[in-house]
């Protein structure tokens, strides 16, 4: 028996049942179209509640399913006993299969309660509580950690839940919202102490419901973050400082503790031995905090290859500072548009002069690699710029051959609620076809190809343009690193060109293998902690990567 389970659910819970084109839609993150990859949040959870005696366990659902095609997630809720079920609704494109996952751990557990939490469940709680009577509890904010003891012990206590911060709940039929507690205040007793997701897999004798997505055991990394909340505007992201001020209670940016970063990666290293992503951008954090951690990262001898993402260009002494401090390190930057009127609009205001000097310095001081993301979707684009965003990616792979690594691809499924571009469509060029949170369900639920499944288009690209554009973009870019013999050019360009062929038939013929995977780009280029040495070969995971790899991909 538990006090609590934390359940991921894939994107569309019936998804090995349906026919559909799932698209290019995750060729540029670690997970499948099924969006497979669970919150860090579920480990800070696990952090937060094991030292103190809770019986916690992450049940990644999505990953049982896109890795053993017998897996039965119904008859899996059945057999679990737990007081209370957590299920994420972080972004968006969890919405069908959550309120489906929802509906099914009522069905077996009448008397447990059923929760949600994340910021599209905060976004929707008022539709959420008022339509879906087999969801109990919402919990509010993007930093929940600190009030779930004080939620478990008053459910199980049957006490009144008037005390629990940030909680909407319902008491004799009336919903109510506690209190909300400012996030600023409590940014750092959250911590991510990567044992407690070790000592689950040994308590429940499971691993494959703890993988953070599908493939983690062939390509792993850790993950920690310097910061909740954003400086930024970027028009598109439901995480911008406009999105966290009109929706989700926070007023500023919080920065954790140097401290709490450095264990966490120390945690990484000790119990996983596998690189670390740092989220958010440390040299924005301002020169001492970047000094501190950097210094400290060397101090406390952590020797993991580390990646770093910068939201604009960085000035030569940060990249200084990286390569003194930092045994190994890649970059990530994400300009969006080559053309700096369009990234402009996108709320990326730097011009390329700045991009090429920072990829230049990063090149210069030793960063293994460069990521540097493009997309298709953002307001004032059309198909020439995109045309250009490939011209100007052949100028950089000339100059930096196979160190640098570009991607494009589309903002797809959704454009989050919340940003700028979803609340003010109009003023930034944007048609949104879906509001509520049961219109994003529908979405997903009657579509039948990830372009007819998108909430938006712009006043430039048409629904139909933003898929093949994503499309062709993607097989010029292929045919390009061909041509230039670099990585990535193996892709399968008959692939792309099936998926082309569907789009053109609006939709109508999706393809008969109900193809999730790769398209236009390959994920060994995507994912640098493949061919990393582990450094520490007698951790927990590094065994199971011996052991089990062979298990994963049956």
């Amino acid at each position: 028996m538990y006090d609590l389970v934390l359940l991921h659910a894939p994107s569309i819970y019936d998804f090995r049942k349906r026919v559909r084109d799932y698209g290019p839609v995750s060729d540029v993150i670690p997970s499948t179209p099924i969006f497979e990859m669970y919150p860090i949040g579920f480990v800070s959870i696990l952090s937060e509640l094991m030292p103190l005696g809770y019986r916690v366990k992450i049940e990644n659902l999505a990953v049982e399913m896109l890795l053993d095609k017998n897996f039965d997630a119904e008859k899996k809720i059945k057999q679990i006993d737990s007081d209370i079920f957590s299920i994420d609704l972080h972004w968006l494109p969890h919405v069908h299969g959550a309120l489906n996952i929802a509906r099914i751990v009522k069905k077996y557990h009448p008397e447990s309660a059923v929760m949600l939490g994340g910021l599209s469940s905060t976004y929707y709680h008022n539709e959420i509580i008022n339509n879906y009577d087999f969801i109990d509890f919402i919990l509010l904010g993007d930093t929940t950690e600190p009030f779930l003891p004080e939620l478990i012990d008053s459910f199980q206590k049957k006490r009144g839940l008037e005390n629990v911060p940030n909680l909407v709940w319902r008491e004799n039929g009336k919903i109510r919202i506690n209190k909300i507690q400012p996030p600023e205040d409590y940014i750092n007793k959250v911590r991510l102490d990567y044992k407690y997701l070790i000592k689950q897999c040994v308590r429940s004798f499971s691993v494959k419901s703890a993988l953070p997505y599908s493939d983690w055991i062939i390509s792993p990394s850790g993950m920690t973050f310097i910061e909740k909340g954003c400086h930024h505007n970027c028009v598109i992201c439901g995480g911008s400082k406009f999105a966290y001020e009109h929706s989700y209670f926070r007023k500023s940016v919080s920065y954790r503790s140097v401290e709490n970063v450095v264990n966490d990666l120390l945690s990484i290293q000790e119990n996983l031995g596998v690189p670390a992503f740092i989220i958010g951008d440390v040299h924005e954090a301002g020169q001492k905090y970047e000094e501190e951690l950097l210094r400290k990262i060397k101090e406390n001898g952590i020797d993991i290859p580390i990646m770093f993402e910068i939201f604009n260009p960085a000035p030569e002494s940060f990249y200084s500072n990286l390569e003194r401090n930092v045994s190994e390190y890649t970059m990530e930057i994400s300009p969006e548009s080559s053309d700096e009127n369009v990234r402009a609009y996108a709320g990326r205001y730097y011009n390329n002069l700045g991009l090429e000097k920072t990829v230049e310095y990063a090149k210069k001081h030793g960063a293994r690699k460069m990521d540097v993301f493009f997309s298709i979707g953002i307001s004032h684009q059309t198909r020439e710029t995109v045309l250009k965003d490939i011209e100007y990616m052949g100028k950089m792979y000339d100059r930096y051959g196979s160190w640098i690594h570009l991607f494009t691809s589309p903002i797809a499924p959704f454009v989050d609620p919340g940003s700028l571009a979803f609340e003010l469509n109009e003023k930034y060029g944007y048609r949104i076809f879906a509001r509520t949170l049961k219109e994003h369900y529908d979405l997903l639920e009657n579509s039948r190809s990830w372009v007819d499944s998108l909430n938006y288009e712009t006043f430039w690209l048409t629904r139909i343009d933003i898929g093949k554009l994503s499309l062709e973009a993607g097989y010029l870019i292929a045919k390009m690193k061909k041509e230039k013999n670099l990585p990535g050019s193996e892709i399968n360009m008959d692939l792309i060109e099936q998926f082309m062929n569907n789009i053109s038939h609006d939709g109508a013929n999706p393809l008969p293998r109900n193809y999730i995977g790769p398209i236009i780009y390959d994920k060994e280029e995507l994912v640098w902690s493949k061919n990393i040495k582990i450094k520490n070969m007698n951790c927990f995971f590094v065994n199971l990567y011996r052991n089990f790899l062979g298990a994963m991909k049956k």
